[in-house]
């Protein structure tokens, strides 16, 4: 019997290319082991491939060899092409498949990451970012100049036909290499936003969402955010800016938010407002702008409150006294409100805004008032003291908003203390106080005028030794409310 015939260059080839697996290693190494012919063959293309000791080795480690040289050369050959949907790491958009023409970057910010391997096969290269740095027109194709911001490597890409290139191919238009260099997290700013919206389901993919912006540095990095991660949230964008006339460039504001919103092709709309001169100004300002918001009908609106925001405000309500539910402060989510930037320090947004490019207009708010001043009293403490300041507040915030949240369920899974449109006398009154303070805020939720608790202390003052209050027992909320006892059941009259 002859001796079989040594398998051809192309079938060993592709047999090698459906080698993967453990089992199939071991196979294909055991036949080699007992295959002069096809061993040689194997031998013949690990030497062509640079293993110098082919001859030496077993086949199962011949085998794995050729396997690890394949795949080292299939890394050198193919660039950073990415033929299915992926979530772009640099600005969160989501990027579907390339159809007839194979992705290398993101369609949204032109800029990919630096791996040479197709996904599912290929180990990472330096990690880094490939940065646009240039276009070049040539015979009607748009190619893209890359460098890598960690390694210094260059590539020229093909742009493809849905890639948002800057009109008039203006190399100077392209958001600046680098950018993630600029206040170190600033970079992840976008993917970070994105994983808040989902985490604390801000809201569902296709809800109307309603972007107050106001034009300077917080709303215009909001709004901008959110416009290149809308594919990936889902949300249907829209932008409100109240003119509270205040000041007399208030108009240029305005204007300014019109155009970033007209380059961004997001629906626009304004409001201003004539509110007399007068105490308590801009509180009139801001309960009419709430008004002018929630007035809009929409699913959900989001507002540009940050870290900062959260540990001022935090400050401003211990100095007046308040409790747990109060030190809580802001949530991320309180329908239709919502905060997509609350747990970011403001100088990550500034960095963001200035490596990307946008432009603000600054708000100069007003010194002389109570949060002027607490933000002041930050301002003036050493940077590592301030900084660890305005954390630790906001930490505060989270976890007493935690408690609270408890308390509040608490409060829900109370048995008969809801009667009607009021409080049953009997229930309440064995209820600890912070349970009690809840219920009161539910049933008087605006009408009162009065701290919750002096509430508390006249409804402790008014007890009868069983704990329970009299009928026709009242007291005054301000703003012409009060609490009675009617039947017993406490009511807001």
């Amino acid at each position: 019997m002859s001796a079989p015939s040594p398998p051809g260059r192309a079938e060993l080839v592709d047999r090698l290319a459906r080698t993967r697996s453990r089992g199939q290693i071991k196979a294909l190494g055991a036949d080699a082991d007992a295959d002069d012919a096809l061993r040689a063959a194997l031998v013949a293309l690990a030497q062509e491939r640079g293993v110098d000791d082919a001859a030496d080795l077993s086949g199962k480690t011949l085998v794995r060899r050729l396997l690890a040289r394949e795949d080292a050369a299939r890394v050198r050959r193919n660039p950073i092409h990415r033929d299915e949907a992926f979530t772009c790491a640099w600005c969160g958009a989501a990027v579907p498949q390339g159809g007839r023409m194979v992705r290398d970057h993101c369609p949204r910010c032109l800029r990919s990451l630096h791996v040479d391997r197709v996904p599912g096969d290929r180990a990472a290269d330096c990690g880094g970012v490939l940065q646009p740095v240039g276009l070049e027109l040539a015979g009607g194709q748009v190619t893209i100049a890359h460098r890598c911001d960690c390694c210094g490597h260059e590539a020229r890409v093909r742009a493809h036909p849905d890639d948002d290139v800057p009109p008039g191919l203006d190399p100077a238009s392209l958001p600046p290499a680098g950018a993630h260099r600029a206040g170190g997290r600033a970079r992840t700013l976008p993917r970070r936003v994105l994983e808040q919206i989902r985490s604390q389901r801000l809201w569902q993919p296709g809800d109307t969402v309603l972007v107050a912006v106001s034009g300077g540095l917080d709303s215009t990095v909001l709004l901008e955010l959110l416009w290149r991660t809308r594919d990936a949230h889902g949300g249907v964008l829209s932008v409100l800016t109240v003119d509270h006339g205040l000041r007399p460039d208030s108009g240029q504001d305005v204007a300014h938010v019109l155009e970033h919103a007209r380059r961004l092709a997001v629906p626009f709309r304004t409001v201003a407002l004539d509110l007399a001169r007068g105490p308590d100004l801009y509180a009139r300002a801001r309960a009419a702008r709430r008004a002018a918001l929630v007035g809009e009908g929409t699913h959900r609106i989001a507002t540009a409150h940050h870290r900062d925001d959260q540990a001022e405000t935090v400050l401003q309500r211990l100095a007046s006294g308040s409790g747990g539910t109060g030190l809580a402060a802001m949530r991320s989510l309180d329908p239709p409100w919502c905060r997509p930037l609350l747990r970011e320090p403001r100088e990550v947004l500034r960095a963001w805004a200035e490596a990307e490019g946008l432009a603000w207009r600054d708000d100069p708010s007003n010194p002389s008032s109570q949060r002027g001043r607490l933000r002041g009293l930050l301002d003036g403490l050493e940077a590592e003291l301030r900084e660890g300041a305005r954390a630790g507040l906001a930490r505060s915030a989270a976890l007493l908003a935690r408690d609270d949240a408890f308390l509040e369920a608490l409060v829900d899974r109370t048995d008969g203390l809801w009667q009607d449109d009021g409080l049953s006398v009997a229930v309440l009154s064995t209820l600890d106080p912070s349970l009690q303070a809840r219920a009161l805020r539910r049933l008087a939720p605006a009408a009162a005028a009065a701290p919750i608790g002096q509430v508390l202390m006249a409804l402790e003052d008014a007890a009868q030794e069983d704990g329970q209050l009299p009928d026709g027992w009242a007291v005054d909320l301000g703003g012409a409310r009060r609490l009675v006892v009617d039947g017993r059941v406490l009511r807001v009259g």
